[in-house]
C-alpha cells in the first residue's frame, strides 16, 4: 500500500511546528523577561541602599547633589562641577549633543589571550588593566586634547615645592659626615614635596559606600603592606614617603626626595575601597583572582567571584557620581587565534579590531568591509616598542647573554629596516631604545644598530664562540651549541612571523633559535620565575616614561620588571639622577646619557614602534584620535536604531 503525505498530514505539521515555536518563543521570552526581573530588582535594592545613604548624608549636612558641593581653588588647576562645560566630563557631555546620540546598548572588544586575573596590584598585564580603567579611578587624570591635569576624584590641589630646601639640607649633612642611609633616615629633615588634594564630596563606590580620603590613605598603606604580593606597585609608589588624611576633605602626599613624576604617580594612583579590601586578609587577596570594585562608571555584577575563563564583562555602575557613560555593558571575549579575531569582527560579532599590518592591508582593501567600519593608522605619542630580552641570569648562574659582545652580535644580525617592512609592512619606526621617539626623553644622537654580520662574527668569536664545519653551527668553549628558546605568546600570527624572520637571521651566523610560544598565563609565570632563555615581548610608554623598573639592577628581585637580571651602575646611576631631577631641561639630559647607555649595552635588542592600526565597527560614534590614542570608550556611543538587542 503506498504511503502518500496528503493535506491534513500537512496541516497538522504546520500545527505542531506553530506549537513549538510558540513554547520555544515562550521559553526565551520567560527567561529575557527573568534576567530583566533581576535587573530591575538589583535597581532597586541599589536605589533602596542609595536613598539610606542620602538621608544619612542630609542628617550630616553633606551635598550630595553632583556639582552643588564645597569646591576649593587649586595652584593647579581650578575647581569645576562635574556637569560643567570645564569639568572632567565635559568630553562625554559634548558627546550628547551629537546627533544620533543614544544611552543603552553594549560594547564587544577581544583580548589576544587569556586573562588570569582582574584582581588590582595582582593582576600583570595590560587586559587587566583595560578593564580595570573602567571600574577604578584616580584623583585626577590627563585631558586627551592638551595633556593638561584635570580633576576627578579631587576637586582640585596645592602644591607645595620644598626641593631647594631639602638639597641645602642633604649638602649640609653631608659636609658633617652623615651618609645618604643616615640624612633619608632623619625625621628632621625637610620633605622636598608636598601635594594636598581635596576631595570632592560626591564620588561613591559603586557598592554605595562614600570614597574619602580614607580610602586613599588605606590604598597607599595597602600596597605598601609586604604582606601584600604586589613587588611592582611597591616599587613605583615606594618613592611617596607618606599619605596622610590632613581634614575631612583632604589628603596628603609627602615626596621626601624630589621625585620627577611625583604628581603623575600621587594624581594617577587608582584607588581602592578601604570597606571592600580590607576584609580580606592578605593570603586570600594574595590568592584571589577576580576581586575588582572601584567607583567608575561600571562594574562587575559581583566583585568576587569572576574565574579566569568565565566571560568578562562590565555593566553599567547605577550610582556613579559623574556622569553616566552611553553604553549599558562593556563586554570582552578572549580569543587567542588571529584568524578568529579577525572572523569575529567581519561577523560583526565584535565591535574593534586591533589589527597587524598584514591583516591591516587586507583589511583596507575590502570594498566592503571600509564600507560599514572605521579604520584609524596613526604613531601613536604615547606608543610603546617591541624587544627582545636577554636574560642574563638563570637559576643564579650567568647565562650566555651576560656578556654584552653576546647581545649586541645578536643585535647586529638583525636586519630591523627589513623586519619592518616585511613584518610590519612599513607601520613602524625603528627603536633605538625606550623611549618613544615623538617624546623629549629620546637621545637624537643614538642611531640604530645596522645590519652588519661581520661586526657580529667578530663579536662572537672575542667572546670565544667558534664554528663548526660540519653541522655549521657556533660552539662555545665549553663545547656547547649557541642554542637558545625564544619565548612569545603564543596565538600570534604577526610574533609568529617575526620568529620565523629572527630564526633564519640566526641560523646564517650558526645560532640555533628554536621557536617556543606560551599561553600569556604561563608566560608570564616563566617571566616572574626568570625561567626563560629569551623573550619577545612590548612595553607600553608613558608620555614620559619612567624605566626604573625594567632596567634598574634593583628591580631583578622576585616579581621585578627587571627579569632579564641586568645591572649597569652608570645606568643605575643616570636614572636615578633623572628621576630626582625637577628641572625638564636638565632631566632630559639625564633620560638621553641613560638611553645611550641602553644602546650600547643592548639588554634588550630594541626592534621598533609600529603604528596603532585600528578598525572600529561604524554602528559606533564618536570614536576619535586624540594626543593619547583614541578617545575614551565612555565617549562612545550607538544610535538607538542600531543597539544589539539583549540576548
Amino acid at each position: 500500500m503506498e504511503n502518500r503525505f496528503g493535506l491534513r498530514d500537512l496541516i497538522l505539521a504546520v500545527l505542531l511546528i506553530g506549537v513549538i515555536v510558540t513554547v520555544w518563543l515562550s521559553i526565551a521570552a520567560g527567561d529575557r523577561l527573568y534576567r530583566q526581573f533581576e535587573i530591575v530588582n538589583a535597581r532597586l535594592q541599589s536605589q533602596a541602599t542609595d536613598l539610606q545613604r542620602i538621608q544619612e548624608a542630609l542628617a550630616r549636612g553633606v551635598a550630595t547633589i553632583p556639582g552643588v558641593g564645597p569646591t576649593t581653588e587649586s595652584t593647579t588647576q581650578p575647581a569645576a562641577a562635574i556637569d560643567s562645560p570645564q569639568g572632567p566630563f565635559k568630553r562625554i557631555l559634548a558627546a550628547r549633543n551629537l546627533p544620533g546620540f543614544a544611552r543603552g546598548g553594549w560594547m564587544i572588544d577581544a583580548f589576544g589571550n587569556n586573562v588570569g586575573k582582574l584582581t588590582p596590584l595582582l593582576s600583570t598585564d595590560a587586559y587587566a588593566s583595560a578593564v580595570q580603567a573602567y571600574v577604578l579611578e584616580s584623583l585626577a587624570d590627563r585631558d586627551p586634547d592638551t595633556l593638561e591635569w584635570r580633576p576627578v576624584l579631587a576637586s582640585g590641589w596645592t602644591l607645595d615645592d620644598h626641593s631647594a630646601d631639602r638639597a641645602a639640607y642633604v649638602k649640609s649633612q653631608k659636609a658633617a659626615g652623615k651618609t645618604d642611609e643616615q640624612i633619608a633616615a632623619d625625621p628632621a629633615a625637610p620633605p622636598a614635596l608636598r601635594i594636598t588634594f581635596k576631595m570632592r564630596p560626591q564620588p561613591l563606590f559603586s557598592d554605595g559606600s562614600p570614597l574619602t580620603a580614607d580610602d586613599v590613605v588605606f590604598t597607599f598603606n595597602f600596597i605598601m603592606d609586604p604582606r601584600i604580593n604586589a613587588p611592582r606597585d611597591r616599587a613605583y609608589v615606594s618613592r611617596i614617603s607618606k599619605v596622610e588624611k590632613t581634614a575631612p576633605d583632604e589628603v596628603a602626599f609627602t615626596f621626601n626626595e624630589p621625585y620627577f613624576e611625583a604628581f603623575e604617580l600621587a594624581a594617577g594612583l587608582p584607588v581602592l575601597s578601604k570597606n571592600f579590601y580590607s576584609q580580606f586578609p592578605p593570603a586570600d587577596f594574595n590568592q584571589s583572582v577576580g576581586y575588582l570594585l572601584g567607583s567608575g562608571p561600571y562594574r562587575l555584577r559581583d566583585p568576587k567571584t569572576w574565574k579566569p575563563g568565565t566571560p568578562i564583562e562590565l555593566v553599567r555602575n547605577d550610582r556613579y557620581w559623574g556622569v553616566q557613560p552611553a553604553f549599558d555593558r562593556l563586554s570582552w571575549r578572549e580569543i587567542s587565534n588571529d584568524a578568529a579575531h579577525l572572523a569575529g569582527f567581519r561577523n560583526g560579532d565584535i565591535d574593534l579590531f586591533p589589527a597587524t599590518p598584514e591583516q591591516y592591508k587586507q583589511m583596507i582593501a575590502d570594498a566592503d568591509l571600509v564600507a560599514r567600519t572605521q579604520h584609524f593608522e596613526y604613531q601613536n605619542p604615547v606608543g610603546g616598542y617591541r624587544y627582545i630580552a636577554w636574560n642574563q641570569k638563570r637559576s643564579g648562574q650567568p647565562t650566555r647573554f651576560a656578556d654584552a659582545r653576546v647581545r649586541q652580535a645578536l643585535t647586529l644580525l638583525i636586519d630591523r629596516q627589513r623586519m619592518i617592512q616585511e613584518i610590519m609592512l612599513g607601520y613602524a619606526v625603528p627603536a633605538t631604545g625606550p623611549f618613544n621617539p615623538l617624546s623629549k626623553q629620546s637621545n637624537p644622537e643614538v642611531q640604530p644598530w645596522p645590519l652588519d654580520v661581520a661586526r657580529a662574527q667578530k663579536l662572537l668569536a672575542d667572546a670565544g664562540y667558534t664554528r663548526n664545519p660540519k653541522d655549521n653551527v657556533l660552539y662555545d668553549v665549553a663545547g656547547q651549541p649557541f642554542s637558545f628558546k625564544l619565548t612569545y605568546p603564543s596565538g600570534s600570527a604577526n610574533y609568529e612571523k617575526m620568529v620565523l624572520f629572527l630564526k633564519d637571521a640566526y641560523a646564517r651566523a650558526g645560532i640555533v633559535l628554536q621557536p617556543d610560544p606560551l599561553d600569556w598565563a604561563v608566560l608570564v609565570e616563566r617571566l616572574n620565575d626568570k625561567n626563560f632563555d629569551a623573550v619577545t615581548l612590548a612595553w607600553t610608554a608613558g608620555i614620559e616614561g619612567d624605566i626604573y623598573q625594567m632596567f634598574d639592577s634593583s628591580q631583578s628581585g622576585p616579581g621585578g620588571d627587571n627579569f632579564v637580571a641586568y645591572a649597569n651602575p652608570d645606568l643605575d646611576a643616570a636614572i636615578r639622577s633623572a628621576r630626582t631631577t625637577i628641572d625638564e631641561t636638565a632631566r632630559m639630559k639625564r633620560w638621553r646619557t641613560a638611553h645611550a647607555i641602553l644602546h650600547e649595552d643592548q639588554p634588550y635588542t630594541f626592534l621598533f614602534f609600529p603604528k596603532s592600526l585600528v578598525f572600529v565597527d561604524q554602528r559606533i560614534q564618536n570614536v576619535l584620535v586624540t594626543k593619547l590614542g583614541l578617545n575614551n570608550r565612555v565617549e562612545w556611543f550607538v544610535p538607538a536604531n542600531r543597539q544589539r538587542l539583549a540576548p
